[in-house]
């Protein structure tokens, strides 16, 4: 996914509203931004240890944003 401009405005709205509906605070955009750039094949899996934000949350915002960017999730980077 390394095509995504996470400075491009439409970016960083589409990851602001992603955070929004699915619960995760908008101090941890950067993180879903980051995610845009990588590969989803190496996104960290969650751990089951109840961490927060738990990686699969981040991982939900990062799949959403690229939703409302019209864009599917790419294995290669």
């Amino acid at each position: 996914m390394s095509d995504v401009d996470v400075n491009d405005p439409t970016v960083k709205e589409a990851v602001q509203q992603a955070c929004v509906e699915v619960g995760l605070p908008l101090a941890y955009r950067s993180a879903v931004s980051q995610m845009l750039q990588t590969p989803s094949s190496e996104w960290p899996a969650c751990c089951g240890e109840g961490c927060f934000p738990c990686q699969q949350s981040l991982g939900d915002a990062a799949l959403r944003a690229l939703e409302l960017l019209g864009r599917r999730p790419g294995s290669e980077g």
